[in-house]
Formats: C-alpha cells, sequence, structure tokens
C-alpha cells in the first residue's frame, strides 16, 4: 500500500516523489541536519541516490519516507518514514527536520502517523538508530515509545540501537 497521505493535526505527510527533491537537497545539505545523521551532509548527487532508495523502498515493499509538510501553508518541514537499516537493523524509522521547525513536536507527530500506517501494514517490529551522543533523538525515540536494545560502535561512530516496545503509545 502506497498511500496518497497520511494527515495530523498539523500536518500531511506524502510518499517522496520527485517534486520533493529540491527540498530533500536543502534538508541534506545543512550542516545542522546533515551533521548529525550517519551519512553527513550530502551533495546534490547523493541526495540523488538516497532519494531513488527511497523510491525504491516504497516501489518494493509498499513503505518508504514521507515528506512532512505543514498543512496550514504546505511549507517543508522535513521527513520521516521507514526504510530497511543498512546496518543490518532491519526496518527503522528515520526523521530528519530543517532547523527552522525544530522543537514544535513536528518529529513526533510526523512519527506517530508512521508508527500507525507500520501498525496497519503489520510491519514490525519497527527499530530506530540513531547516533549514541545525539540526546534529543534518543528522547523522542523513548518519548515514542521505543526502548534502547543496545549500543553498537561501527568505528565511524556509536550508535543507538531502539527497538519499538510493546505498549507504545503511536
Amino acid at each position: 500500500m502506497n498511500p496518497d497521505s497520511l494527515d495530523t493535526d498539523r500536518l500531511r505527510l506524502t510518499p517522496v516523489g520527485e517534486a520533493d527533491f529540491a527540498d530533500l537537497c536543502r534538508l541534506t545539505g545543512d550542516p545542522e541536519v546533515g551533521g548529525k545523521l550517519k551519512h553527513g551532509v550530502l551533495t546534490e548527487a547523493e541526495t540523488r541516490a538516497q532519494f531513488a532508495t527511497y523510491r525504491s523502498t516504497w516501489e518494493t515493499h509498499g513503505y518508504g519516507v514521507f515528506v512532512m509538510r505543514r498543512r496550514e501553508d504546505g511549507a517543508f518541514v522535513g521527513i520521516v518514514g521507514l526504510w530497511d537499516h543498512d546496518e543490518g537493523v532491519g526496518v527503522a524509522m528515520r526523521y530528519a527536520v530543517m532547523p527552522e521547525h525544530r522543537s514544535r513536536g513536528y518529529t513526533k507527530e510526523g512519527a506517530m502517523a508512521v508508527l500507525r500506517f507500520a501498525e496497519t501494514q503489520n510491519i514490525h517490529p519497527v527499530m530506530a538508530v540513531t547516533r549514541e551522543n545525539n540526546l534529543v533523538s534518543r528522547q523522542i525515540l523513548v518519548d515514542l515509545g521505543f526502548a534502547l536494545r543496545e549500543i553498537r560502535d561501527t568505528g565511524h561512530a556509536r550508535l543507538a540501537v531502539f527497538e519499538q516496545a510493546p505498549g507504545r503509545p503511536a
């Protein structure tokens, strides 16, 4: 199932599409965003490759990354969704928000919609991975009902691996 959109009180989530590419480039090219993600800041070509994997995941698995836009004005907020984590973790939640939209609860709001979508698609468990030192992201995951499963040292970063806990609040 590839939904047209998931709506929350303030957000509209749509599967990432070609019309979103310029906004995705702004997101992945922003040092405040890319610096906190595993891959770091991306060039346009690297973003294009990542975008291709997002589209492929939708086509192959029926789930993937959504673009978050404010319902009131269509402003690009960021991304949230599911992907096959490349550290062998399984289906994992991914999110990133533009700096100007942080601290407003958009990540949790979008993530909760994605977790409800995952539940309707019988996708479980949903995992999540963040850098061990990204305390904001770790707190978001705990607030969403995830539990820390392990810390992994990958050689280039220490990763905190979370698993969606039973009785989660989604």
